[in-house]
């Protein structure tokens, strides 16, 4: 949320003048304290940023077509809810392990955890069967 407030004051006396900012001084009034054209025109903005991080990382070599590791770390946004959650996601094809955990960033809710053998996480992401639903998309 951005909101802003303005003020123009009197370049010679400093006295606080109720006017539209006009910048050009043949289209503005005299100070009626002392005359002047000349004018100070104050602009404060004030606003909020949110920054989000996230860090992901594969650990590739040579003979393996994919990543013998992948890990991912950070913020996410879920584009269907729209909502902001913490993800940590670990797939080690080495040793044959899937970690996923993902929690609310808001409450601290955990809205997924699942920890078990790589050859048992099917069904998800790519490996979803065409024009069928998966479990978290109902």
């Amino acid at each position: 949320m951005c909101a802003s407030t303005n003020s123009v004051l009197c370049r010679s006396c400093g006295k606080k003048l109720e006017e539209n900012p006009q910048f050009l001084p043949k289209h503005r009034s005299p100070c009626p304290n002392c005359g002047s054209t000349t004018r100070i025109f104050n602009v404060e903005i004030h606003g909020t940023i949110t920054l989000r991080e996230k860090l992901s990382l594969k650990h590739k070599r040579p003979g393996f077509k994919k990543p013998i590791y992948e890990e991912v770390s950070g913020d996410d946004l879920h584009r269907k809810t729209g909502l902001w959650s913490k993800l940590r996601r670990v797939i080690d094809r080495q040793n044959n392990h899937y970690k996923e955990e993902v929690v609310n960033s808001e409450t601290g809710k955990v809205l997924r955890s699942v920890d078990h053998p790589l050859t048992d996480h099917t069904g998800r992401g790519s490996a979803k069967e065409v024009g069928r639903k998966g479990e978290d998309d109902a």
